[in-house]
């Protein structure tokens, strides 16, 4: 449970850094499938980020994770945590930039 708890938490932080990093113009979107809805409107970009992990969330609920999808699940924590942390990276250029 908490491993879905921490993706809802990371997608929302993801989510509001990339905005912040796109609109400030200091980033661009790697996600070709992302940048496709962003270039459609932000809302949706934010109805995805928020969608999948609580939909993740419902299935941990109805169905509790063993074996290779809890592992699966487990590396995505990973991957989500390393995406935070080229966030934190390009957020210390941005600010060291920016004064």
């Amino acid at each position: 449970m908490r491993f879905c708890i921490f993706l809802l938490v990371a997608g929302l932080l993801d989510a509001v850094l990339t905005h912040f990093g796109i609109v400030s113009g200091f980033v661009t979107e790697g996600n070709p499938v992302m940048k496709v809805v962003i270039n459609k409107s932000w809302s949706y970009f934010y109805l995805i980020k928020i969608s999948l992990p609580l939909l993740l969330l419902g299935l941990l609920y109805l169905r509790p994770l063993k074996g290779w999808t809890k592992t699966l699940l487990i590396s995505t924590c990973v991957l989500y945590f390393s995406v935070l942390v080229v966030h934190a990276a390009w957020m210390i250029l941005y600010i060291n930039t920016s004064f």
